[in-house]
């Protein structure tokens, strides 16, 4: 057998098995589990002050570690600002969140997107 048909075999059998792997991967991902089929009779309340106070706390925590960061990651000085401005960007949006779960909590309306209820419920418990 010459060395160009071995080629050509190998690379066919690699390629079917990528494509193996791809099909497999796709059914896997869309395939339900059965607790997904399983319908939630209602949702557990979020417990809103539980959630606002970690939101703040994370909102604090989100600066542990920055000077060994620095030290690890920030070898100049433009990525320690890059560093310190991502911090302070989600130290805000924590702090954003805590606030507007303070605020539905005060008001008893419905002011927070499903996004916000998502992370505070996750947050909270």
């Amino acid at each position: 057998m010459g060395v160009r048909k071995r080629i050509f075999i190998l690379s066919s059998a690699i390629g079917a098995g990528i494509v193996a792997i791809a099909i497999g991967l796709i059914v896997w991902s869309t395939a339900l589990s059965p607790a997904s089929q399983a319908v939630e009779a209602e949702p557990a309340p979020i417990q809103l002050d539980r959630a606002a106070n970690q939101a703040d706390k994370l909102a604090d925590d989100v600066y542990g570690g920055l000077d060994t960061t620095k030290k690890i990651i920030g070898k100049t000085e433009a990525r320690n600002q890059a560093i310190e401005k991502g911090r302070d960007a989600a130290s805000q949006k924590m702090q954003e969140l805590s606030d507007r779960a303070r605020q539905a909590e005060a008001s008893g309306e419905d002011v927070l997107s499903a996004t916000d209820k998502r992370v505070l419920k996750h947050i909270s418990e």
